[in-house]
Formats: C-alpha cells, sequence, structure tokens
C-alpha cells in the first residue's frame, strides 16, 4: 500500500536529524570578539615578556641600600595565567557557540574579569604600548558584554537548551 506524498514527506522528515538553529549575527559577532580578546592576550604576554625591564621598573619595588627585596619576577605568572585563561576562553566559547546558557555566564564574568585587569594595569603607569593595549582590551570587552547579553544572544540560548 503506497503512501501519500505528505506522509513520506514526514516520514523522511523524521529519519533526519534535527536542524541545527542558526546563529543569530549576536552571537556571531561575540564569537569573535572573544577570539579577539583570546588573540589580544598573547600580543599582551608578548609584549610583557619583551618589555619585562621597562615593567619591572615599574611594578618592582625600588632598591634602597643593602636591602635584600628580588625583584619581582611576574613573566611567568602572566604567562601562565594567561595560557589557563585562553584555554577556559576557547572552551567556553564553543560551549556557547552551540548554546550553553552557563558559558555566555561564564563568559561574561571572564570578560569583566578582563575590564577589572585592565583598568588596574593602566594605574600602574605601565610603557605607552602596554597601556595602550589594556586600553583596547577594556573597550573590547566592554563590547563583548554588550553582544553577550544582548537579546538575540540570551533568545538564542534559550531555544537551543530547549
Amino acid at each position: 500500500m503506497p503512501e501519500t506524498d505528505a506522509e513520506q514527506q514526514a516520514a523522511q522528515e523524521a529519519a533526519q536529524p534535527d536542524e541545527v538553529t542558526p546563529r543569530p549575527p549576536a552571537v556571531v559577532i561575540a564569537c569573535w570578539l572573544l577570539w579577539s580578546l583570546v588573540a589580544a592576550g598573547l600580543l599582551v604576554c608578548v609584549l610583557v615578556v619583551t618589555q619585562r625591564e621597562d615593567l619591572g621598573s615599574v611594578w618592582s619595588p625600588m632598591q634602597v641600600g643593602d636591602s635584600t627585596v628580588r625583584p619581582v619576577e611576574f613573566v611567568p605568572v602572566i604567562l601562565v595565567l594567561y595560557g589557563v585563561t585562553a584555554v577556559l576562553s576557547l572552551t567556553l566559547i564553543a560551549l556557547f557557540r552551540v548554546g550553553y546558557n552557563w558559558a555566555r555566564h561564564s563568559l561574561a564574568a571572564i570578560v569583566a574579569g578582563v575590564i577589572v585587569v585592565a583598568v588596574g594595569t593602566v594605574r600602574t603607569d605601565p610603557p605607552t604600548m602596554v597601556d595602550g593595549m589594556a586600553i583596547a582590551a577594556a573597550v573590547i570587552s566592554a563590547v563583548t558584554l554588550v553582544f553577550l547579553w544582548h537579546p538575540q544572544s540570551r533568545e538564542y540560548v534559550r531555544r537551543a537548551s530547549s
């Protein structure tokens, strides 16, 4: 007994996996901005390594007389901190792209932390290049927060979770 065209089409649609919900522009832009923050963080790490003497004079305590205070070695700290944050961010970006709302919240917390770090960096009077990178990171982070909390992003994670 042959099926009707409508029944055949319904059977084919049931056999095929569900279509992936298309990502709205706000989610795509937020992901690009997050990737740019990870790349900018790598650039800042390179600047910290190459300008460690200039930064050391600003961020280390002054040597006075016969003081036994050693200059702060911050390069390993910044590299480990960047590595952990970058891997976490890239993992969360992948999870946000498929619609996990908790990943969006976690990314927003990381981005807010970047803003706090950027403001703290600018307050220490670093060299001009690092100062400019910190200001740029704060601006990109603020724009990223807007797209992470955009109604399209919120609706996307809501639809993806249902």
